[in-house]
């Protein structure tokens, strides 16, 4: 029998930090308590937009993994206790 991926993980904006779309396409994190600020070109910003619809991540999306990792690790994003079953699937 087929052993059944993992859940993939769920992810959300950290707290206090808020997605503002810009006019050319791309977008800007703003954190409110330390009013740090990250730019994303157009093409990351479509990924952001496409993991937060989406709700998280799982290890065979290549696309996303990266941009993940790094909001991840500079805490821009965090991981949520609910698991997105349905993308593991």
């Amino acid at each position: 029998m087929a052993k059944k991926p993992p859940p993939a993980l769920s992810v959300a904006l950290a707290p206090g930090v808020r997605l503002t779309g810009l006019p050319f396409g791309g977008a800007v994190l703003i954190d409110e308590r330390t009013l740090a600020l990250a730019e994303c070109a157009e093409h990351d910003a479509g990924l952001l937009q496409r993991l937060l619809t989406k709700g998280g991540f799982d290890a065979s999306d290549t696309e996303v993994l990266p941009l993940a990792r790094r909001l991840l690790e500079t805490r821009w994003l965090v991981v949520t206790d609910e698991v997105a079953d349905d993308m593991a699937t």
